[in-house]
């Protein structure tokens, strides 16, 4: 008897024979029903009625075209991976396509009821005809993959579908939580209870102000303080633009703008990153800048000076807080003043 072959994936002997075991291809079948429970709300997200977020903040004079290309293209090519993938399985199986339920036709009653409840007349084929609501087909294709994952985990074809399905199924997710509002928060690295020596290698996104965030992949849960303190003291040597590091640093909870940025750089406050020169002669170094000439900074000079403006700020606010408390009581001890025998004040 031969030795069972090894998943692609996780290279561990699979006793059903398959080219990637049932542990790995699991989280391809939860992907897949997620698409089926979400594939009506990229919709929201592409007309733009989807809220996410404050409303304050600058606005562009330029009016915004009324629906989302990026969604629309993500929502897109989400769809044409899970529809290839069930026409492939259809073909190469002979099995029948799913087909959608036709939407029942016919007259509504017009009776007292439906004057006087509009919509609940209490007859089935009028409530048939009101309230029926087609499957949505990436929904059906979805399901129809699902369904068919034992027999594609079989093929050799298992691995591409595998990581194109579970990229599709990521692709809606984004659209439809706007993940922009969720900050990087490393990779999970806890030991796989499943798998000993090996580490969980999940990507984690928390949403701003939680306090934990549990691991999709292993369900561990990690503690966002520590975490941020970890990408802080890993991320302060990387270097990059204004936005680049502006837009890290918001993620962070350092709120602050390109804008604000160039102008500490302006004022001596934020330098530049430097090179040393490469032909090694003594001398100052050279800015650092990108391929459009745009100057890079180091991540941890961007924090510091941040954290010196927000200290400033406090202080600020404290001293004014201070003077107009000591305002406030000279105007009450004035008042409070000596008064003439008619009780006027002096």
């Amino acid at each position: 008897m031969t030795n069972p072959p090894p998943c692609t994936w996780c290279a561990r002997p699979d006793p059903t024979r398959g080219y990637v075991c049932p542990t790995c291809y699991r989280p391809v079948g939860e992907a897949l029903r997620e698409m089926v429970r979400l594939a009506d709300e990229p919709a929201v997200n592409i007309a733009r009625q989807a809220r996410y977020g404050s409303t304050d903040g600058p606005r562009s004079a330029e009016p915004p075209i009324p629906v989302d290309l990026d969604a629309s293209a993500a929502a897109w090519a989400a769809a044409h991976v899970v529809v290839t993938w069930m026409d492939h399985i259809a073909t190469v199986r002979g099995v029948p396509l799913p087909t959608r339920e036709r939407r029942p036709v016919g007259p509504l009653c017009a009776g007292a009821g439906w004057a006087a409840l509009p919509g609940r007349c209490g007859h089935p084929s009028c409530d048939a005809i009101r309230h029926h609501r087609p499957e949505h087909p990436v929904a059906a294709a979805a399901q129809f993959v699902a369904e068919q994952l034992d027999w594609l985990r079989h093929t050799p074809d298992a691995a591409d579908a595998g990581e194109e399905l579970l990229g599709a199924a990521a692709a809606v997710r984004r659209v439809v939580e706007n993940p922009a509002d969720r900050w990087y928060a490393g990779t999970c690295c806890e030991p796989l209870s499943d798998a000993p020596g090996e580490l969980c290698t999940t990507e984690l996104y928390a949403w701003p102000g939680v306090m934990w965030v549990r691991c999709p992949g292993c369900r561990a849960v990690h503690q966002t303080g520590p975490r941020i303190r970890w990408l802080l003291d890993e991320a302060r040597d990387v270097r990059g633009t204004a936005t680049q590091l502006a837009t890290a640093a918001a993620r962070l909870g350092r709120a602050c703008t390109a804008g604000q940025l160039r102008a500490l750089a302006q004022r001596g406050r934020l330098l530049p990153a430097t090179l040393p020169l490469e032909d090694g002669t003594e001398g100052p170094e050279e800015p650092d800048r990108d391929e459009w000439r745009r100057a890079r900074y180091r991540f941890g000079d961007v924090l510091e000076v941040l954290d010196q403006v927000a200290e400033q700020r406090r202080l600020d606010t404290e001293d004014r807080a201070r003077r107009a408390a000591e305002r406030a009581a000279n105007a009450e001890a004035a008042h409070d003043g000596p008064t003439d025998p008619e009780g006027r004040a002096a």
